[in-house]
């Protein structure tokens, strides 16, 4: 979980946190039924509260000079820019296509991670990213954006 979140131990221990009162919270409603075993239902809560986050952590994203680079403003106006225009996009996007893009290309996961997040195979994930990917290039194709205008894109894994 914490290699999903970040490294850093603030978040981790928020989202860890807020994962337990979830349980807890849960289990005095009356949510878990017992249906599927104790273990699974934390899990469904671990990886929805995750998720959540990534959500959250995205919507605040602001771009980050890397360390040893002088400031150059046109640079980080055009980073900004980029940013901006990803960022529009993927609200263009399923929501779930825009996380799984924001867990691969901006957290660096990778498709193993991905399938363990949403409980499906790797194969599976790999497929999504995939999709995803192409849904994207389809959105920025219909609405003219060039394909240069994301640059940052990493190829597929």
């Amino acid at each position: 979980m914490k290699n999903s979140i970040g490294r850093s131990t603030p978040d981790w221990e928020d989202v860890g946190s807020e994962i337990l009162l979830g349980v807890i919270e849960a289990i005095r409603k009356g949510s878990f039924r017992g249906e599927s075993a104790l273990g699974t239902f934390i899990y469904t809560v671990t990886t929805h509260k995750i998720v959540d986050f990534i959500r959250q952590k995205n919507k605040a994203l602001l771009p980050v000079l890397e360390s040893g680079q002088g400031f150059d403003p046109s640079i980080q106006v055009e980073k900004q820019e980029r940013v901006r225009l990803v960022a529009e996009l993927l609200k263009k996007l399923r929501p779930r296509y825009a996380d799984i893009l924001y867990l691969h290309y901006y957290l660096d996961l990778s498709r193993n991670e991905i399938a363990r997040i949403y409980g499906i195979s790797p194969g599976r994930a790999g497929v999504l990213i995939s999709v995803a990917r192409n849904t994207l290039g389809d959105v920025m194709k219909n609405l003219g954006v060039p394909s240069s205008e994301t640059n940052g894109r990493k190829g597929s894994r």
